[in-house]
């Protein structure tokens, strides 16, 4: 993206004064990032949707530059809607949302409890979280591949994701691909105080261990009672090489999303958006020009 097409500025959520990327003219889109990424996430989409679209890009509480409220109750779901739905009011009321990992799930619950601030939606693999917490509890495979959630829970966890230069999560984040440029951005943003534990504060904040019981939840996140059930046009889009949540997260979604559609990439992975950004841009601008 020209560094003349993007500007910055922190605007006011919930309690806390959250930094931003924005680009472009015309209908509100909200993107939400994941776990390890910040704003930046979207920087390729940004400069392809600029026409048309004033795109917001938070780095969310707890992450970069945005503010880092200390206690691990601060980055509960409810905090966390409260965020975007403050946003969202700033953004003119209503505007699109896309989400992708804990964005993507967080964009799930604000469609969830505020379906009218929401004009379509759009998730970048992240289970829908009725879905997710009946794959924690019947799925081995689902279980298996969330064993991760425990480890960045555990006392320390900062410490040894800082090791060698952030060396796990950068792992994580590139998937082989070495783009030193991208790495030093990642490495800026995990290296701000507080942002490693505000970034593992969002898992902490979560009932896991309620999830995995024999009884289970009826959603992770917790959707405080409301029945899960988006009424907005949502598009998902699925990479299906993802090692955090296989395919089967999609078996039965129209149960919850009765206006959904999904576009799935065998050949994509968790991070299609890094991987494949023209194809991820092209699938959002059509879908954010239809008419519903």
């Amino acid at each position: 993206m020209k560094e003349s097409t993007i500007h910055f500025c922190r605007l006011p959520a919930a309690g806390v004064q959250l930094h931003m990327a924005q680009a472009g003219q015309g209908s509100p889109v909200l993107l939400l990032h994941g776990f390890p990424d910040h704003w930046r996430l979207w920087e390729p989409l940004m400069d392809a949707l600029a026409t048309g679209h004033h795109l917001t890009a938070p780095d969310l509480r707890g992450i970069n530059l945005s503010d880092k409220p200390s206690a691990v109750a601060d980055y509960g779901i409810r905090h966390l809607v409260n965020d975007v739905v403050a946003l969202i009011a700033q953004l003119g009321g209503r505007c699109a949302l896309v989400g992708h990992d804990w964005g993507g799930m967080l964009a799930w619950a604000v469609a969830a409890l505020h379906p009218d601030r929401v004009s379509r939606l759009v998730v970048f693999n992240a289970p829908h979280p009725c879905r997710f917490a009946e794959q924690l509890k019947a799925d081995p495979a689902q279980r298996a591949a969330s064993g991760y959630v425990r480890r960045l829970c555990e006392p320390g966890a900062e410490s040894r994701l800082a090791e060698r230069q952030f060396e796990l999560l950068w792992a994580v984040r590139s998937g082989g691909r070495d783009d030193q440029g991208e790495r030093a951005h990642c490495t800026a943003a995990w290296s701000q105080p507080g942002a490693l534990t505000g970034a593992l504060n969002w898992y902490r904040a979560l009932d896991f261990d309620a999830a995995l019981s024999p009884t289970g939840i009826m959603s992770v996140p917790d959707l405080m009672g409301a029945s899960g059930v988006v009424d907005v046009p949502t598009l998902v889009v699925w990479g299906d090489r993802d090692g955090s949540f296989p395919a089967q997260c999609l078996d039965g979604l129209e149960r919850w999303v009765p206006r959904l559609r999904i576009h799935r990439e065998t050949e994509g992975g968790h991070w299609l958006l890094r991987e494949q950004p023209a194809l991820a841009a092209d699938l959002l601008a059509s879908f954010l020009a239809e008419e519903f």
